[in-house]
């Protein structure tokens, strides 16, 4: 049903991408190159390198690569295509991948054909935004906001594109590996207040206990 899957996409879309083929290609191609290397460090009397820790992605799903263009054009088909029927959407959450991209991950299922499908979307960290799946999916509505939240993925045409789990005060996105925290305005006003009543009923103010 995987071969089906990506076939059924890809035939309609041809610029999406199947990155759990193209994680295959490239690992048979780092499994060419340290071939090679010992071969040739036999050849010249030398001690064979070892091998290194892969960095091509493990896939456990069906996993697509889409253009962030006809992101909302795929989620229908896939949703609506009688072969295919994902018609939930279990999760929208994202990946920063330093120093200068994003991925926006969907996790797909269908509830009537039991198999599942993750989609990926490729950013850029300075221009990190999709088109909102919310009118697909309405379950997809929580899951952009927390991806927003914590990660600062914007997503457009979103019905209600607030915070969801800071404040709405909060400066930067908790998740983003450049994340510097910076106290609320209303937290040091909280302890500025709370340093003035312990002081105030004769106690030491926090911070400057000998």
């Amino acid at each position: 049903m995987s071969a089906d899957i990506v076939a059924r996409v890809t035939g309609r879309f041809p610029q999406v991408r199947d990155l759990v083929e193209e994680a295959r290609k490239a690992r048979e191609e780092e499994e060419r190159h340290l071939h090679e290397a010992v071969e040739k460090a036999k050849a010249e009397g030398k001690r064979p390198p070892g091998r290194h820790e892969s960095h091509v992605p493990v896939y456990r799903n069906v996993t697509l690569g889409v253009p962030r263009e006809v992101l909302p054009d795929v989620c229908r088909f896939v949703r609506d295509d009688p072969d295919l029927q994902f018609d939930f959407c279990s999760f929208v959450s994202a990946v920063d991948l330093p120093p200068d991209r994003m991925e926006v991950v969907y996790g797909l299922f269908s509830t009537s054909r039991h198999h599942d499908v993750v989609l990926k979307v490729e950013v850029a960290r300075a221009d990190a935004r999709v088109p909102s799946v919310v009118g697909i999916w309405d379950g997809a509505n929580w899951h952009e906001r927390e991806a927003f939240d914590l990660l600062g993925v914007v997503f457009e045409g979103h019905p209600d594109p607030r915070r969801i789990m800071m404040t709405d005060d909060w400066a930067g996105h908790p998740l983003r590996k450049d994340y510097v925290y910076q106290e609320p305005a209303w937290l040091v006003d909280l302890a500025v207040q709370r340093q003035k009543e312990i002081a105030a009923s004769g106690g030491e103010p926090i911070g400057e206990r000998s």
